[in-house]
């Protein structure tokens, strides 16, 4: 049993890598189902999801990353932790960890399923849900939790400080344009933009990673519109379309949250 997940983890990464096609279709049985087994596939697509977003989180939370968990574990937690996992508290900040880990991609994954579907939807090539969650799931699982991956690598690695500079510039530029939008005044702005970061500073590693990251990122483009393509069986022009409500997704969410943390709603 062990060795058969083995086996399908390594034909999911040679997929993912050199058959993107083949890893991000969902089978011909997919389209063609009873209520009762379409649940239970979303039951599944689920499982693989948060299995892939703890893989992804787990690393990060024992490495300290991201971890602002200061309280004791709460009085129902004890006893369970007590009996199955040993320190309460310490099982507590493993557990809590995780999860604020797991939030961005999380909530990125949300939007980004939400917008990719409504494109179908609006362009009349959506052959159902549940392949557009297939197609989410498999490719923020393997890509986007990538991108996130080499990103956080970044803010760690002193030795890549010339990239991490040119990236948190460029997010800072991105989040810039919102914060125009918005009129939110000078005093109100958490990123200021600073002075352009010079890409001859690079050294070749840092050159690599961020050659990686561009990877990632076409990876995840290009699975996104194999799933509109070969799941849905979408147009070239749907698909596109699909893929620029995709690309409104960090758009989105970054104006929910500066709406929100400013004031202008009120939850």
């Amino acid at each position: 049993m062990a060795t058969g997940r083995v086996g399908r983890t390594v034909v999911g990464l040679f997929d993912a890598v050199f058959r993107p096609s083949r890893f991000v279709m969902a089978s011909n049985a997919a389209s063609r189902t009873s209520l009762r087994r379409g649940l239970s596939r979303l039951q599944s697509l689920l499982v693989v999801f948060l299995t892939n977003v703890v893989l992804y989180a787990t690393p990060l939370t024992l490495s300290g990353y991201g971890v602002a968990v200061e309280t004791q574990a709460p009085s129902w937690f004890v006893p369970i932790a007590q009996r199955t996992l040993g320190n309460p508290d310490t099982a507590w900040w493993l557990f809590a960890g995780i999860a604020q880990n797991s939030v961005f991609l999380i909530a990125l994954s949300a939007v980004t399923l939400l917008t990719y579907h409504a494109a179908l939807v609006v362009t009349r090539s959506s052959k159902g849900f549940l392949l557009t969650v297939h197609t989410v799931v498999y490719s923020v699982s393997a890509y986007l939790a990538g991108i996130f991956t080499v990103l956080v690598f970044l803010s760690q690695a002193a030795a890549y400080e010339t990239a991490r500079a040119l990236v948190i510039d460029l997010q800072v530029r991105f989040i810039s344009v919102f914060y125009d939008l918005f009129g939110i005044p000078e005093s109100r702005r958490v990123f200021s933009v600073g002075e352009t970061v010079p890409m001859v500073q690079l050294s070749s590693g840092e050159t690599a990673v961020l050659a990686l990251l561009v990877a990632l990122v076409l990876y995840f483009v290009y699975s996104m519109y194999l799933g509109a393509r070969l799941n849905h069986g979408a147009g070239v022009t749907s698909a596109v379309l699909s893929l620029l409500a995709v690309g409104l997704s960090p758009a989105i969410y970054v104006a929910i949250l500066l709406v929100y943390s400013t004031g202008g709603i009120t939850l």
